[in-house]
C-alpha cells in the first residue's frame, strides 16, 4: 500500500512541477512538443535506412 501512495504522490508532484514550469515559461511546452516531433522523425528516418 505504501508503494501506491508513493507512486500517486510522485505523479501528482510531477504534474504540479509541469504546471509550474508551463505557467512561468509559456513557450516551453510548445518547444518540447516541437523538439519531440523532430526527434521522432529522425528516429524513423534512421530505422528505414
Amino acid at each position: 500500500m505504501k508503494a501506491i501512495g508513493f507512486i500517486g504522490g510522485l505523479a501528482i508532484g510531477m504534474a504540479a512541477a509541469a504546471a509550474a514550469i508551463s505557467a512561468a515559461y509559456p513557450d516551453v511546452p510548445k518547444r518540447v512538443k516541437r523538439d519531440g516531433s523532430h526527434m521522432m522523425r529522425k528516429v524513423k528516418k534512421k530505422m528505414h535506412m
